[in-house]
């Protein structure tokens, strides 16, 4: 995407203001980074006449997650300069998912742990399990986890599990069946079991937010040893790993959900386009693409067929508005 001309800003940095005194690096100061740049952006690139200005925001890893919340919660489509969509090379959406207590971390009875720990470790690219070896350097505190601006896929659904007291202990609960039966309430037992995944409308109804145009480029894990990959053809059912493409797949999915859900139903009863469309899916397929550019382990730079593709696609796009 280099025929492109870009803005680019620098991250979080460490230079002291003044002796004993840094920023931190940890969240929320890279949030409040992208958000100061973004506004620099739009004070000082603003258009002059009253023509529109688009704008397109890229990220790659952790710059994915900062690009995709940023988008995600600027996007506004009446304003003459603004994002209008957003590409993110394996990005980080939803950091719960590194959580031991996260059902995807969660191993089937059905099979022996040792074999399921094998894959789970040699099938994850070494880029990931870094990022979740570092989520104690990055956040710093587990709640921050839970920040829709750390992880947007909880801008769309309730988190799956309770905060935890550390980044690698399971969450001890209390045991119920110590206690007296007397001392048992409603909000005990609901504190001890996390309540299942619910949806939540994002954006909310009167926000003048809009789902973007997005594109969700991600690698896959490296292949697996052939014993491992006999073993794993063997099983009845897919075991679901976390990695760049559960990621990207799962908010693709909660965003799609969002625009077939909830957008495109309001829309009904005023616009006359949606009945060009053969279904709503249609266009919450158009909107949100996630494209699988294979094995990948070089950082950060996006493999050639993917940078192709996301030519394309901006190119599309931008063909479109010249339109």
């Amino acid at each position: 995407m280099s025929s492109y001309p870009p803005v680019e800003g620098g991250g979080a940095t460490e230079t002291p203001e003044h002796e004993g005194f840094y920023t931190p690096l940890h969240w929320p100061t890279p949030l409040h980074d992208t958000l100061q740049a973004y506004s620099w952006i739009l004070e000082y690139l603003m258009p002059s006449s009253y023509t529109r200005r688009d704008v397109y925001v890229y990220g790659s890893y952790l710059g994915a997650s900062l690009a995709t919340s940023l988008t995600l919660t600027e996007t506004h489509p009446h304003q003459r300069m603004g994002i209008r969509g957003c590409i993110a090379f394996n990005g980080i959406y939803d950091w719960t998912m590194f959580l031991p207590d996260h059902p995807i971390n969660k191993l089937p009875r059905t099979s022996p742990v040792n074999i399921l720990q094998d894959i789970l470790t040699q099938s994850l690219d070494p880029t990931f399990l870094g990022f979740k070896q570092q989520a104690g350097m990055l956040f710093e505190k587990p709640d921050s986890l839970f920040d829709p601006f750390a992880s947007p896929c909880l801008f769309f659904h309730t988190p799956e599990i309770h905060v935890p007291q550390s980044f690698t202990d399971r969450d001890q609960g209390i045991p119920t069946s110590k206690l007296p039966v007397e001392d048992i309430t409603l909000e005990l037992l609901l504190a001890v079991k996390p309540s299942k995944k619910s949806y939540l409308k994002f954006p909310p109804t009167e926000s003048t937010l809009k789902i973007p145009e997005m594109l969700l480029i991600h690698s896959g894990p490296p292949p697996l040893a052939p014993s491992l990959q006999r073993r794993l053809q063997r099983r009845k059912k897919e075991y679901r790993r976390n990695g760049f493409r559960t990621q990207a797949e799962e908010l693709a999915s909660l965003m799609r959900h969002s625009i077939h859900g909830y957008e495109l139903k309001d829309r009904k009863r005023w616009d006359e386009d949606l009945q060009g469309l053969k279904t709503w899916g249609e266009e919450a397929m158009r909107r949100v693409q996630v494209y699988d550019v294979g094995p990948h382990h070089e950082v950060p730079e996006l493999p050639g067929d993917g940078d192709q593709f996301a030519e394309a696609w901006l190119e599309d796009r931008l063909s479109g508005w010249r339109r």
